[in-house]
């Protein structure tokens, strides 16, 4: 039974990013409507990178800045609010390369 909850707690940062990934891919994709690069599933993959980014940057740079939001960061290890603003931004840099461009198919 141990090494199941091990594994649970290891798996659980990772299914937070893949929810972080999945709500700001969605944003843009279908509720902004616009078109990503590799559609709804490149969007993810970007958004899930620039959510990994978010978190390096804030563990290693700014986490004397935001120290008053911790109540949100060290439950299971995943800093939520630096997800959020990395993959936002990641996802926003990849719908500027790509001309801001709105999709065709709805």
């Amino acid at each position: 039974m141990d090494k199941v909850t091990e594994l649970m707690t290891n798996l659980i940062p990772f299914a937070i990013l893949l929810g972080i990934g999945a709500i700001v891919s969605t944003l843009f994709y279908y509720v902004k409507k616009r078109d990503l690069f590799g559609g709804f599933a490149g969007g993810m993959v970007i958004a899930i990178g620039g959510a990994l980014l978010g978190i390096f940057l804030d563990k290693f740079f700014l986490e004397y800045i935001i120290i008053a939001l911790n109540f949100l960061v060290y439950r299971f290890n995943v800093d939520i609010i630096a997800g959020f603003l990395g993959a936002y931004a990641a996802v926003y840099v990849m719908n500027k390369l790509n001309h801001d461009k709105k999709r065709d198919r709805y």
